[in-house]
């Protein structure tokens, strides 16, 4: 026994399917893959890997802790920059975490001597919301606030051309540009510089 099945359904249900695998397979990818990720300051380029649940802890020539780097996720790219997400950078003096560093991307540039093509060291510029968090050894507090922040995490060094506002037990800075040397306690403010000082009661 046969069963006629009128030929205009079958065609509508084929052309449904195609749509929605269509539809899901574009969707997934413009949200899984990394190539649609560069909605950032950076400019995109060629990818060559992606990774997630990022933390790496670079040592000083002495052994002890130089920096730690954590973010959600990476991408290298064929270059060898490395974008990162959400980086939370730990800086140490004498083995403890005295600045720690966050944004919502970064971008890791490696530098190369000129000896050699290897690169022997790296530089990270941070990019949107930058939090930047000190704790001296007496327990006091600082705070500085901008949109893009040039680090040099084997010098501390900071550096950047943006507005920063800075914060701390009684004084509060606001500047358009600033170099830090952690280092050293030093911090300059570039241009437009406006602050006020809280004189603290015993």
């Amino acid at each position: 026994m046969k069963i006629g099945i009128s030929k205009k359904p079958i065609l509508t249900i084929a052309s449904l399917l195609i749509v929605m695998l269509t539809l899901n397979f574009f969707g997934g990818r413009r949200t899984n893959d990394p190539q649609f990720l560069e909605n950032s300051e950076f400019p995109p380029r060629e990818i060559e890997a992606y990774s997630e649940g990022i933390n790496s802890i670079l040592y000083d020539e002495n052994g002890s802790i130089s920096y730690t780097l954590r973010a959600d996720n990476q991408i290298h790219y064929r270059d060898g920059d490395i974008r990162i997400d959400n980086p939370l950078i730990r800086l140490f003096q004498d083995e403890i975490p005295r600045w720690n560093i966050i944004a919502n991307e970064g971008l890791v540039l490696p530098i190369l001597t000129e000896t050699s093509l290897e690169p022997k060291k790296q530089k990270l510029t941070l990019s949107g919301n930058v939090e930047i968090l000190g704790l001296d050894k007496f327990g006091n507090r600082t705070f500085i606030f901008t949109e893009l922040l040039e680090i040099d995490p084997i010098n501390e060094t900071l550096k950047t051309d943006r507005r920063v506002n800075y914060e701390s037990n009684n004084i509060h800075h606001s500047s358009v540009g600033m170099f830090a040397n952690l280092n050293e306690d030093e911090i300059r403010f570039e241009k437009n510089v406006r602050g006020l000082y809280e004189k603290i009661s015993n």
